[in-house]
């Protein structure tokens, strides 16, 4: 998904290991090549993920991608990873929302028409008092025959209010969800991008060769 012709790219933030190589036409079981050390993730501090006043509340549109979204906020696209970080998101497939047409496709491989129309649980709906305080929240998940009892100004009520949600309900909500994303602030973006280089560098050890290399082992070579 990251543009790697961006310099802001994460495939660009990625430090690099000398490999050994997996190549059919590797001469000796002592070659090595240079691939990007897909181990490392970028991830931000606490301290900034922990404020709300960090960043802004964002609903992604139908087919909206995270590289359209760090475009619009951030003048880049390639860093779409800036978007998937913020929001924790590891698997795009999984816990990016669907657009439209992806969602109908979804759904029609998943369920047959009636499968989509039958009940997939309860929930309750709110229950307030006379005095607007609140008895029963609502969105819990509840039997079909869910009823709270409550004492009002003296007097004991019973009610059931609650919801039927069918399957359809149930994957457009779970879908809807993943819609309501955070956005970093463009102002701490310089911030971030230090500490993701900072993640990014190499440590001394005996598999140290730069700042931004280093010598995995060889499990075909045979230490003496």
């Amino acid at each position: 998904m990251t543009y790697s012709g961006s310099p802001n790219s994460y495939f660009r933030q990625l430090p690099d290991l000398d490999y050994p190589s997996l190549k059919n036409d590797r001469t000796s079981a002592y070659d090595y090549e240079v691939v990007k050390n897909i181990f490392k993730r970028a991830v931000m501090r606490e301290d900034i993920m922990n404020d709300v006043v960090n960043f802004t509340k964002y609903s992604v549109q139908d087919d909206e991608r995270p590289d359209q979204i760090a475009y619009d906020f951030y003048n880049d696209a390639g860093l779409d990873w800036v978007i998937l970080t913020t929001n924790n998101i590891i698997h795009v497939r999984d816990e990016w929302p669907m657009g439209n047409q992806d969602f109908l496709t979804y759904l029609n491989a998943k369920y047959t028409a009636e499968e989509l129309s039958n009940i997939h649980h309860y929930e309750t709906k709110e229950i307030t008092d006379s005095r607007a305080r609140v008895i029963q929240r609502k969105g819990l998940y509840v039997q079909s025959d869910h009823s709270i009892t409550y004492v009002d100004n003296g007097v004991t009520k019973t009610a059931s209010e609650i919801t039927q949600v069918t399957f359809l309900e149930n994957e457009t909500n779970l879908n809807d969800d993943k819609r309501e994303i955070n956005i970093l602030r463009p102002e701490l973006l310089d911030m971030l991008l230090t500490d993701v280089s900072d993640i990014m560098t190499y440590q001394k050890s005996n598999q140290y060769i730069s700042d931004r290399l280093k010598k995995t082992e060889n499990p075909r070579i045979i230490s003496p």
